[in-house]
């Protein structure tokens, strides 16, 4: 069976809207039937309807700290699900100080009374969470704090898969032989992508995301714009690419584009960064990754 993850980069921009790119959201979907949320902007249900996915269908939403941008969209998008007849199961990973505020949407929303509402609020500077685990594959959300003007998060989702054989083989039985000996039998390498949400680039970033497969990345501004970046706790798209080639991930997608820059504009900061980490992505909305564990 093929192993796949589609990444969906619902919501590209930063803190302001604007007709082609709305606010933080990332959806991911695996090929164990995960599908997890990324931040939930302003417009993320919409988003979600664009690209074929229903509301109804997320099972973990992850969100990265308490700025609007990033958790406007949480409320209509709860309400969707509760007046969709959602019956299963969702869990909301969020930083602590947001329960609250979670607990009162999810009683004004209505969703407490029709569908299980686990929260999973997340502290200190780092910690982990296993979402799910089937056969011999495991998913885990780690955490780790980002360097932005309030308390925020990024998120490591880890795709931890057990032993599988090396070739085809005839029959069950000679299947189950070489696994019990070992013989002809692989440890694929995980499968991690990262996800920064707000942050100025910092050594704990780099450390946190260290060697990761995909780096979603933030690029608020171009790299004329260095010292705004930093008074806001922002990257530049030069700073993400610093940080990319720090880390020596695989490939970095920039995301979280300040309006400033419209239409082919943006591709400036694609560009730049390129000149520092040439396997640079600028994503867009409604954009689709394809990766393989």
């Amino acid at each position: 069976m093929a192993r796949l993850i589609e990444l969906m980069t619902l919501g590209t921009g930063a803190a302001l809207p604007s007709l082609e790119r709305f606010t933080a959201a990332h959806l991911l979907r695996d090929w164990l039937g995960n599908v997890i949320l990324l931040d939930a902007g302003e417009g993320v249900q919409h988003r979600l309807r664009q690209a074929g996915i229903s509301p109804t269908k997320v099972e973990f939403i992850a969100i990265t700290h308490g700025h609007g941008d990033h958790i406007n969209g949480l409320p209509g998008l709860l309400q969707t699900m509760y007046l969709s007849g959602r019956t299963s199961k969702l869990t909301v990973i969020a930083p602590r100080y947001l329960e609250d505020y979670l607990k009162s949407v999810i009683e004004v929303e209505g969703s407490e009374k029709a569908f299980q509402v686990d929260l999973v609020p997340i502290a200190g500077d780092e910690g982990s969470y296993v979402i799910s685990v089937k056969g011999r594959d495991r998913l885990e959300l780690r955490w780790f704090r980002t360097c932005h003007s309030v308390e925020s998060y990024g998120f490591v989702l880890e795709w931890v898969l057990g032993p599988r054989l090396a070739r085809p083989v005839s029959s069950a039985e000679e299947a189950k032989r070489l696994m019990e000996t070992g013989e002809d039998v692989v440890v694929p390498a995980p499968l991690r992508v990262a996800y920064t949400g707000d942050t100025s680039p910092c050594e704990n970033v780099i450390a946190s995301v260290r060697g990761v497969d995909v780096l979603i990345h933030e690029a608020t501004f171009d790299s004329t714009m260095e010292a705004e970046a930093a008074k806001f706790g922002h990257s530049t798209s030069v700073g993400a690419a610093r940080v990319a080639k720090e880390a020596s991930v695989r490939k970095l997608i920039l995301t979280h584009v300040s309006t400033r820059y419209e239409g082919y504009e943006a591709k400036a900061l694609e560009e730049e960064a390129r000149q520092v980490f040439p396997d640079t992505v600028l994503a867009w909305d409604l954009a689709r990754f394809a990766l393989k564990a």
